[in-house]
């Protein structure tokens, strides 16, 4: 099936807000569209290409190879082309969030996923990844339920959390025009100290005006004595609710805003006929030297489904190129930059 990485408002998102080079193709029998990531050293241009959930036909590889080798042939042709990286979105498993707490559950999991990666490999020309654009895993949230069902499948310290912002006054609401610009400012420090990057603010512009015309979107604010200390941005994609951008103001660590923030958005989306909430983005079940673990231990507090894909893989279009340039990412990552 086709997700939120091959729908229309996120082929906009691409084009007309972060400006990156597309095109489409047709591989096991669907049309996917994908991402070309250009650089040129003059007189030189270097392409990578992406595509954002692929699914591959179940238990046939010898489809995949045939479509992998068809793939190669088409743009290996040209001198510049490293590789395709396909983010594969075959589910490995999935179970309730609650289960990961059991240490055996936990390892069973990283097995499966190890497994997983070492099937491909033998099967397919693939690679794993050595740039992770993409996420291996997700949470989802089932939002048929009540109120005190969503807060009683937390777990215990992020039910009090929910509780505690709750007595200290913590309110939640939508947004409106005059939080525009404290968001942004906000963001901007919370990027500065989590280390990662964000849109700018011209690209954050034209975000908040696109999703506003195809009102396909909505932001909610987290207050406290009328001062802004926490917000989230979401996609609306079929019946689900999509958890994509978001801060925290660190003076307020200690509250519980952001969790009562998700329990307040759990039940808006559900109040709006949505059935799930995909809070994206986060670490594999037992990979603790993984980037993404801090960010995995807030989500993992909600409880919910735990999804695990196949994830990225490279299909390799020049050898040359693609580990000379493998090698100096290696370089990069390693001085910090």
């Amino acid at each position: 099936m086709y997700s939120l990485y091959q729908s229309p408002i996120w082929k906009t998102l691409q084009i007309d807000i972060y400006r990156k080079q597309y095109w489409f193709v047709n591989l096991f029998w669907k049309d996917y569209f994908y991402l070309i990531k250009e650089k040129k050293f003059w007189p030189f241009s270097f392409r990578e290409f992406q595509i954002m959930w692929l699914v591959l036909p179940d238990d046939n590889w010898e489809a995949v190879r045939r479509e992998l080798r068809k793939l190669k042939k088409t743009y290996g042709k040209k001198w510049g082309n490293i590789f395709f990286q396909l983010w594969i979105v075959n589910e490995i498993t999935s179970f309730d969030n609650a289960w990961a707490r059991e240490q055996n559950i936990v390892w069973k999991v990283r097995s499966m996923r190890m497994a997983t990666r070492a099937l491909i490999q033998r099967e397919t020309p693939l690679k794993v990844s050595f740039k992770e654009n993409m996420p291996q895993t997700t949470i989802m949230i089932n939002l048929k339920k009540t109120d005190q069902e969503l807060l009683k499948e937390m777990n215990n310290g992020c039910a009090d959390r929910v509780k505690k912002a709750i007595k200290k006054g913590v309110t939640v609401r939508e947004w409106n025009l005059n939080d525009y610009e404290i968001f942004f400012d906000k963001w901007q420090i919370t990027a500065w100290w989590k280390w990662f990057s964000t849109i700018t603010k011209n690209q954050f512009d034209k975000l908040i005006r696109i999703l506003t015309k195809t009102k396909r979107w909505n932001m909610f604010v987290s207050e406290l004595d009328w001062d802004i200390i926490a917000w989230s941005i979401c996609l609306f994609h079929q019946k689900t609710i999509v958890y994509l951008y978001w801060f925290t103001d660190r003076k307020y660590t200690n509250l519980g805003w952001h969790h009562y923030l998700k329990y307040w958005m759990f039940e808006w989306a559900r109040d709006h006929w949505f059935e799930f909430c995909d809070l994206m983005w986060w670490a594999p079940t037992w990979f603790p030297d993984h980037p993404l673990v801090w960010v995995s231990k807030f989500k993992e507090s909600l409880w919910g489904m735990k999804r695990e894909f196949y994830w990225n893989y490279d299909l390799v279009l020049n050898p040359l190129l693609y580990y000379a340039f493998k090698f100096l990412t290696w370089i990069k990552k390693k001085m910090g930059k």
